[in-house]
């Protein structure tokens, strides 16, 4: 009798052992589960935050396209004006100092556009 007591002691302790051990494993699986929706809403979010990101580089890289071409379409119109103005009457405008330009024609050297003031360069052909 006490040998069948030992027994049902120890296999009572055994389905004891082992319904706990399917309750953790369980617990275990539903975190891991919980862990992984986690996960995968952090990278959908990271995933959207980057197409984001990429959108904005493209515009703003078509903006810098944009306004490179307008600057360069600027200097020269103001190049030309500045040509024209000191070709015939020396009345171009430094744009350092506000003085008079004036065509240099040099005999070894490309000619040029310099401020009779300050000697800033405005324009060489």
């Amino acid at each position: 009798m006490a040998e069948e007591n030992a027994e049902e002691e120890l296999t009572e302790a055994e389905s004891t052992a082992e319904e706990q051990t399917t309750e953790e494993t369980g617990d275990a699986m539903a975190l891991d589960v919980e862990a992984l929706e986690t996960y995968e809403s952090r990278v959908d979010e990271l995933t959207d935050a980057l197409e984001d990101r990429e959108e904005t580089i493209e515009e703003l890289e078509s903006v810098v396209e944009a306004q490179s071409e307008q600057l360069d379409r600027l200097e020269s119109q103001f190049l030309d004006l500045s040509a024209r103005v000191a070709d015939g009457r020396n009345l171009g405008v430094c744009p350092e100092c506000n003085g008079p330009t004036e065509k240099k024609e040099r005999l070894f050297r490309s000619d040029t556009i310099e401020c009779n003031r300050c000697g800033h360069v405005v324009h060489t052909y």
